[in-house]
Formats: structure tokens, sequence, C-alpha cells
């Protein structure tokens, strides 16, 4: 906020050259590029990306998601297949006659083994040296690319680039954990109209998206939280806690990086190990979102999470955010833009 001390006409110049990988040892692409329609305004589309060829199978090093058409790619995530999954991930691809299948929640196969996340803003993610995520031989990859349209629904051939490393380099293991939380924001009490209502919104989500695209009430029940802790929140912001054990999600180990996830409404983000306790420690701390930036965070000192702690995620809304065009609706957890998030990933490696 202070008044900058150099001309406002002054070129800025970055120093540093565009971040990526160099020189990868693949890049995979889908078997054809997608063209999705512009009436379907968030569209959800699953792709298979071949791994290398290991046959013995090996170690993801490092990855890299490239959008090819960025104005309509929203976001990205990535699933680890196993060999026995296969059949049933080419019985999907091209059931509707185009590339790929239609997919929401997840990749739809089942056995996936979320990976790979992308985001605007993201940058390439290069696992610590000695550590990799275990490549079983005949894994392979399904990519779920959420395109939204505004008027335009160019073709998109979004690629992979990824860096491995052979089996008998004898890797420790990288484990990547989902943090979840409810998304309950209702309607300020000067928005007005049908989907106000929340049964309306959420039979409207699930219209689109179907049930795995809507996991408001199942996040819900996780958090042990109801509608109601929500139904006074009525003066344009509304917030969402949820306190889960480390063993349940999974984030046991050496954190490597931290990732939080919301949507375009998203105030702030934070996600803490241990809150309230002697140990308590900030994992993830962004006071103003912003869409456009999510990066995966690296910790700058050593921090282990153990089987007995406790992690919090938080998550906070303002309606000002939203798009004044659209209609007043009660906005929970979906997969659209205009629904929102409170989505976070921990990846770990064993203590070391």
């Amino acid at each position: 906020g202070a008044p900058l001390d150099v001309s406002p006409d002054t070129v800025i110049e970055s120093t540093v050259e565009v971040v990526g990988l160099q020189d990868p040892d693949a890049v995979l692409a889908p078997p054809a590029p997608y063209a999705g329609s512009p009436e379907t305004v968030d569209d959800y589309r699953c792709q298979i990306y071949e791994v290398p060829n290991l046959p013995d199978g090996g170690f993801l090093t490092a990855y890299e998601f490239i959008p090819d058409r960025p104005e309509v790619v929203h976001h990205a995530i990535g699933y680890l297949l196993p060999a026995e999954a296969r059949s049933r991930a080419d019985a999907r691809d091209g059931e509707d006659g185009r590339p790929g299948w239609s997919c929401f929640g997840s990749s739809g196969i089942g056995q996936d083994e979320i990976l790979i996340g992308w985001a605007p803003g993201q940058l390439p993610t290069v696992y610590p040296e000695g550590t990799g995520v275990p490549l079983e031989p005949g894994a392979f990859f399904v990519i779920q690319i959420h395109y939204h349209y505004e008027g335009q629904a160019p073709a998109d051939g979004s690629t992979l680039a990824v860096e491995v490393a052979s089996p008998d380099e004898g890797l420790e293991h990288i484990e990547v954990s989902q943090v979840v939380g409810p998304a309950e924001i209702p309607c300020s009490t000067d928005e007005v109209g049908p989907l106000c209502d929340r049964d309306a919104a959420l039979a409207a989500a699930i219209e689109k998206y179907g049930e795995e695209g809507v996991q408001a009430d199942r996040f819900l029940r996780l958090c042990r939280a109801s509608v109601a802790d929500f139904a006074a929140m009525t003066d344009g912001r509304a917030s969402s806690s949820c306190d889960l054990p480390a063993v349940l999600v999974g984030a046991v180990g050496e954190v490597v990086s931290v990732l939080g996830h919301q949507h375009e409404i998203g105030e702030w983000f934070k996600l803490t190990l241990n809150p309230g306790q002697d140990d308590e420690r900030v994992l993830l701390d962004i006071p103003n979102w912003d869409f456009d930036w999510q990066y995966n965070y690296e910790p700058v000192d050593r921090i282990l999470i153990g089987p007995e702690d406790v992690l919090r995620i938080e998550c906070g809304w303002d309606r000002r955010r939203r798009n004044p065009d659209l209609e007043p609706a009660y906005v929970l957890w979906a997969d659209g833009t205009n629904d929102e998030m409170c989505f976070g990933t921990i990846t770990t490696r064993p203590p070391s």
C-alpha cells in the first residue's frame, strides 16, 4: 500500500525465465484433442494418458501439466490407475463418439489414486531427491480436465510432461492425500430467487453434474456439520472448518508440499496441524484468495505429521466476488465454476 518510489512508467522486466521442466523424459498427450460445446458451460472430461514404457515399473519424480487452451482449461486432476483398471477405462473411452468420457468427482473408473493437480498459477512439481511416486507395470494416468466455456469451445490437447526413474533406484515413496471441508454459502439477505433455497440449488447441481459431481452433503457428514450451522451466514460472507485425523486423511510423514483449492468467490484459506495444541503449526495461510494463483507450497522447515495428529482445513467466501450477472443462488460444494469447494492436498514422504 505504500507509494511507488519509481515512476509509474518504469518498465518491469523479469529476471527469471519461464519456469518449466527443461528436459522431461516424456511429454504425454491424449489420444485426440477434445472439443466440447459452448452450450455445456462446465464440461468435465477424462482421457487416458499413457505412462512411458516402463515394463518393470518405476517412479514418477516430476511432472508438469501444460494446458493447451488456458482460456478454457479451468483446472485438471490427474489419477494413477493400476493395470487391472485398463479394460474399464478403454470401455468408457469414446462411448459418446468423442475422445474420452464425461466424468465428475473422480475418473469414474474406480481404483483411482489422486496424484496430479493443476490450477492457474501452478508450477511444475519436482519431488525431493531420492523420492518418487511408484509406477507399477501397466499403470496409466487418467487426466480429468474441467473446461469452462464462455462463448467459445476450442479443441484442447493439453499435455503432461514427466520425469521418471527406474525401479532399481529404490526411491522413497511419495504420498498425496486430500483434506476437505464443507462449502455452504447461503444467499445474503438482499438476494432473492428460487435457487436461494438450498434444496433447489442442490437439485439443480445434481441435474448438471450427477451425484458424483455434487459432494455437498457427503462432506457435511464427514465433518459432522449440518446445513443449520451456516443458516445465519446471510451477510454475504460464509466460512467453514473441519478437523480430520491425519491417519484418516492418509497424510502421515514428512511434509513435502501443501496446496489449497477453492473457486472464484473464495476469500481466504487456511490449513493447520494440531490446532489449539502446544505444537500447533499453520501449514498454509492465504489471507486473500485468488483463483489465478494456486501453488504447491513447500515448507522451509521440516514438518512431521504423526498418526495421532489432527488437521484442520478452514475456508472463507465472499459473495461480493460472485459475478453479478448470475442468478442469485445458494452456493454449495459442486463441480461447476460458479459452485464452490474447500479442498487441499498434502504431499508427504516417509520421515527420514
